[in-house]
């Protein structure tokens, strides 16, 4: 059985945290010219088109105070100020704000130099009595708190200075920042660091090397060096200079043949299925017509240790195959979507028998999303690391997801089956060479390219729809130890919190641990179901 830990705040007896807002800056470039080598305008790539508009990538770094400083010595406003805008020399496109051309659905990013967000902020209680142990539900909002605000507050400076990915209807411009970051100091010295990017300019790779980034630059400038980064980043989107050069013919051939898991629109929107857009719209909109009464969502972390992977693993192999295998990934990804589904099933089961009018066999069709990512060398290459480009990581999306969906009348039931036999399914999927080729990604590019608005490409599967089993992997990059320490300490904590945009039923996360070789798994879902789960 995985370690598990539910929502129960860390706090004096009596008390609740509240982590206020103190000050916001904006933050420019510390040269102002960095941005003057770049495309004008800074076109978004093809695989920039189908991240929503509205979700942004979020994450919480926890450094508990060494008794060696004192509180106002611990990760100062100060130096991460000028580590920000040093930082902002390399990604000097994160400094504007997102626009869509109302004509095709192209994305640009425009008004570069605007700046990007710094929140100061103070928590009224200490960390925790044993900072080691400590995890994201325990924290104020389940993290939420300790990532920059959706809402604009007094000690703000101006009103864009928060989280807002409405548009202006009259510019197309997208109001809030690209990207925000907030330091919380709590009662006892310890501090946060979160911070929120748009996911129309990075996943969660480009999430994770910025903040690597930041605090290299952040260590450097403690020594007194220059903020030089050892390795840039790649920042310049695949194939953006094609995103508007199709002619008729390839418009007329995008709109007819579209590639394998693909739909071209009758309406121009989002690309995501209608629950999810309705969600993501729902946590930015304030008219009640586009919000329906949430249900309740159970936030939960598990911790799988390196042994229990190796357990998983070997259950989720073929027994009469001796040539099969499957990855520790595809393995804890069968087996939490089936204990997912047994719950919903056990849940719908006992609501069948206390409303004799239900069925508990009458439940949705089973179906899992995940995605991969093409930017790395063994497929698009797209930081041209095996040419030897010298470019640390390529920053924006290169993601592209993968699903499946359990026909009724498939030989596996998905509740019964052996997990080896759901393992085989998510294997096929994820490796199936019509989906998972470098060929499909480019053909998934280039379709995009011609399309004459980008806004008709949809993605054939309604993510969010009921019983679905939605998966994000960040279990392949490192959150601990050096790469992210500051003033010589390291985190105690890495992880994406629970917020507004993330309390979805059936959504999970992958994170790396930070014990070597584990792997902790952020999970939202019906609390209803959620007390049927299974280790």
């Amino acid at each position: 059985m995985p370690a598990t830990t539910t929502s129960a705040p860390i706090q004096t007896p009596g008390q609740t945290p509240v982590v206020n807002i103190t000050a916001a800056h904006i933050i420019k470039c510390a040269n102002p010219e960095s941005a003057n080598n770049l495309p004008s305008p800074f076109r978004l790539g093809p695989l920039d088109h189908f991240a929503h508009t509205a979700v942004p990538t979020d994450l919480v770094y926890v450094y508990e105070k060494p008794d060696f400083l004192q509180a106002k010595d611990f990760i100062p406003v100060a130096r991460l100020r000028d580590a920000i805008s040093t930082l902002l020399n390399y990604y000097p496109h994160l400094t504007g704000r997102l626009a869509v051309d109302p004509s095709n659905g192209v994305r640009s990013i425009t008004k570069l130099g605007t700046g990007v967000s710094l929140f100061e902020a103070i928590c009224d209680q200490p960390l925790s009595s044993s900072p080691e142990h400590i995890e994201m539900v325990q924290l104020p909002g389940a993290g939420e708190a300790l990532i920059p605000p959706s809402f604009p507050t007094e000690a703000m400076l101006a009103t864009t200075a928060h989280w807002d990915p409405s548009f202006d209807e009259e510019t197309g411009i997208q109001r809030g920042p690209l990207l925000l970051i907030q330091r919380t100091q709590f009662k006892c010295g310890s501090v946060a660091i979160g911070y929120r990017i748009s996911h129309t300019v990075c996943a969660a790779e480009g999430c994770i090397r910025l903040y690597q980034d930041l605090c290299e630059i952040y260590r450097k400038l403690s020594r007194g060096e220059d903020g030089v980064l050892d390795l840039p980043p790649h920042i310049i989107p695949f194939a953006a200079d094609r995103i508007i050069t199709p002619n008729d013919e390839s418009q007329n051939h995008a709109i007819e043949n579209s590639p394998l898991g693909y739909l071209v629109s009758s309406q121009p929107g989002e690309a995501l299925g209608g629950d999810a857009d309705k969600h993501m719209k729902s946590t930015v909109s304030s008219d009640t017509a586009v919000q329906e009464p949430p249900i309740a969502i159970a936030d939960t972390y598990l911790h799988y240790s390196p042994s229990e992977l190796a357990n998983l693993k070997i259950k989720a192999t073929n027994p009469n195959d001796p040539d099969s295998w499957v990855s520790t990934f595809e393995a804890l990804l069968a087996h939490l979507w089936q204990q997912t589904h047994r719950a919903r099933v056990r849940a719908a089961s006992d609501q069948a028998h206390r409303m004799p009018t239900g069925d508990p066999k009458s439940v949705p069709t089973p179906s899992f999303w995940t995605n991969i990512n093409f930017s790395h060398s063994n497929r698009l290459d797209l930081a041209g690391q095996s040419k030897g480009m010298g470019k640390s990581h390529y920053f924006p999306n290169a993601v592209l997801p993968v699903f499946l969906t359990v026909a009724e009348d498939d030989t596996i039931d998905l509740y019964d089956a052996p997990l080896w036999q759901v393992a085989k399914l998510v294997h096929e999927a994820i490796r199936h060479p019509e989906t998972a080729s470098t060929e499909y990604a480019l053909a998934v590019t280039n379709w995009m390219c011609d399309l004459p608005d980008k806004r008709l490409a949809k993605v054939d599967f309604n993510l969010f729809a009921r019983w679905c089993f939605v998966n994000t992997d960040w279990s392949k990059y490192e959150l601990y130890r050096e790469r992210t320490a500051l003033d010589r300490v390291e985190a105690v904590l890495a992880a994406p919190p629970f917020t507004t945009i993330s309390r979805l039923d059936g959504f999970t996360t992958f994170v790396k641990a930070r014990e070597r070789g584990g792997i902790d798994v952020r999970l939202t879902m019906n609390k209803a179901a959620s007390g049927y789960l299974e280790g």
